[in-house]
């Protein structure tokens, strides 16, 4: 499954570095809850969500760390 690309927004309408970097924790939070072995579907799912959330808060955080 390919994930989405994620394209950088123009100066007035990104989000600030802090926030992403919370969004982050918040999506490691979660996933650490789930654990590495779900028990149910709902609990994939879950894990499958964060970890692409995950994936392209962090490149978007990349990119504009790179400006």
């Amino acid at each position: 499954m390919s994930q989405p690309k994620v394209p950088l927004l123009p100066a007035q309408e990104r989000e600030d570095i802090p926030a992403l970097e919370a969004d982050l924790a918040y999506f490691e939070a979660r996933l650490s809850l789930v654990g590495s072995l779900p028990d149910s579907l709902y609990q994939r799912a879950q894990q499958r969500a964060y970890q692409a959330l995950e994936k392209a808060t962090s490149a978007t955080l990349g990119g504009l760390r790179r400006r």
